[in-house]
């Protein structure tokens, strides 16, 4: 059996992919950590804003194009005509936030103090 049969469709990675009708244009936040926003189909027109100490930067990515957003990145995008594409956790942004969870619960695991009940060495 194919692994591609054991998934459902909306599992399948090239239908977790939005899609820009042509003339559309989407505003994204991305969460945290960083992403891959990967092109699936087509072409797009991608606008980070820029700030008082850098300007707007644009970038033209076609299918099979990626590009690492950091945490919290503002941007437009724009199929050109149309497009599809995906907006993916990277792997570094899975291991951070594994190390911090991992960590917040050995904190709360571990133990205050001794525990005067234990035999003592003599």
């Amino acid at each position: 059996m194919k692994t591609a049969d054991l998934m459902t469709k909306s599992q399948q990675s090239e239908s977790a992919a939005w899609t820009l009708a042509p003339g559309q244009v989407r505003s994204l936040t991305t969460g945290p950590g960083e992403r891959l926003l990967r092109v699936v189909e087509g072409r797009v027109w991608l606008t980070l804003p820029g700030s008082v100490d850098e300007p707007a930067e644009d970038l033209w990515l076609e299918s099979g194009d990626g590009v690492v957003l950091p945490e919290g990145s503002q941007l437009l995008i724009e199929g050109w005509p149309s497009a599809r594409f995906q907006l993916l956790v990277t792997p570094q942004a899975c291991g951070n936030t594994w190390r911090k969870r991992l960590s917040a619960f050995a904190s709360r695991r571990a133990p205050r103090h001794a525990p005067s009940s234990l035999p003592q060495a003599a």
